[in-house]
């Protein structure tokens, strides 16, 4: 989505006095200038809206969250409403993809600060203070906190524990670092609104790695991004490996899009990992039709060592019982279907679908 376009949806921001009233002067006491508006993509997210609503409702700033919905055929909307809070609004999403949702939200913003926040998640009480003080130097266009897992079940406890390991996300510090620092990405990230709208706001072509081609575009402008893991993401894992698989390759493919349409400036080492393994998977089979073996378990067994001692090493260090085989299943999945996806998106254009909540009247499933 261009810039221009992003701003022909704007309408100009009413005053405080106008349009905002009472919620303007925030629990923080801080005028409208420090408003951070949260914007907040949903779509048949009934099971988890209310306590993601909360979660941002509890922050210690003064707010407005923009519930963006796109078209949900649940009680989404009815439950968001029976909230009454006059700092929450709905707006429609026709589109109902999440960048188109987010740039809905950007251009209702009222707040000197924009954030975005899931309906699959939880943030600590602090998040928005936090992100709203690191925004303080000028420098900064964005910030975002850690992603800790959430789950119900023991492979999604396993789900959990692999994408919190170095050995899973690479050094993708936004699962697992301990120290605020300078990052490429901000997860959940509260941005400086006007930042936010002179990089044309989110790609809607991207239907994954919007927010990552979204922060790529900042960082090319010369900002600094940061990372602080006091700001806690409570998010919502895949609870059985076969959605764990259909979400990963969606997020290869996704990945690919961004990387033809940034070029090779958007790609980290982590980012050929995974699909170098594919390769080498393809390539030990055909080893193994030719006859060889030897060489086919050589090229493999780089990675079944690595494997174990992720396993080990990340039983050992959880809080949590985890399954063995189920978290070596967490890795391999997250891995292969990652690098399945981006070589079907780099060499075969191949796109991911548009990710959609289970419907209980219909056959969709997110995907």
């Amino acid at each position: 989505m261009t810039h221009e376009s992003l701003l022909a949806r704007e309408t100009a921001p009413a005053t405080a006095a106008e349009s905002y009233g009472p919620a303007d002067a925030g629990p923080s006491g801080q005028g409208v200038r420090s408003l951070v508006s949260v914007v907040m993509p949903v779509r048949n997210e009934e099971r988890h809206v209310i306590a993601a609503i909360s979660s941002v409702l509890e922050q210690q700033v003064s707010l407005e969250l923009l519930v963006v919905d796109g078209m949900s055929t649940d009680r989404t909307v009815e439950l968001v409403r029976s909230i009454g809070d006059p700092r929450v609004r709905v707006l429609q999403n026709p589109a109902r993809t999440i960048p188109a949702a987010l740039n809905i939200g950007l251009a209702a913003a009222r707040g000197e600060f924009v954030a975005r926040v899931d309906a699959h998640a939880r943030v600590n009480s602090s998040y928005l203070a936090t992100g709203a003080r690191q925004l303080e130097d000028v420098e900064v266009a964005a910030v975002g906190g850690i992603r800790i897992a959430v789950a119900e079940t023991p492979t999604g406890t396993a789900i959990g524990a692999a994408l919190a390991s170095p050995f899973g996300v690479g050094n993708s510090i936004n699962h697992y670092a301990d120290q605020a620092q300078d990052t490429d990405h901000a997860s959940f990230g509260v941005y400086r609104t006007a930042v936010a709208k002179s990089v044309g706001g989110w790609d809607e072509r991207l239907l994954v790695n919007e927010d990552v081609d979204f922060d790529h575009r900042i960082a090319l402008a010369g900002h600094r991004i940061r990372f602080d893991p006091s700001m806690k993401i409570y998010w919502q894992v895949r609870e059985t490996i076969p959605d764990f698989a259909r979400q990963y390759r969606r997020y290869g493919r996704g990945k690919a899009a961004m990387v033809r349409k940034n070029g090779t400036a958007a790609v980290r080492i982590r980012h050929l990992a995974a699909p170098a393994l594919v390769a080498m998977l393809v390539s030990s089979a055909l080893l193994i039709f030719g006859r060889r073996p030897k060489a086919a378990l050589a090229l493999v067994a780089p990675y079944g060592v690595a494997l174990t001692a992720a396993t080990v090493k990340t039983m050992r260090s959880n809080d949590s019982p985890l399954k063995p085989t189920a978290l070596v299943g967490s890795f391999a999945t997250m891995h292969l279907t990652w690098g399945l996806g981006f070589l079907e998106g780099l060499l075969f254009k191949r796109q991911p679908v548009a990710a959609t909540a289970r419907d209980p009247r219909t056959k969709h499933r997110r995907r």
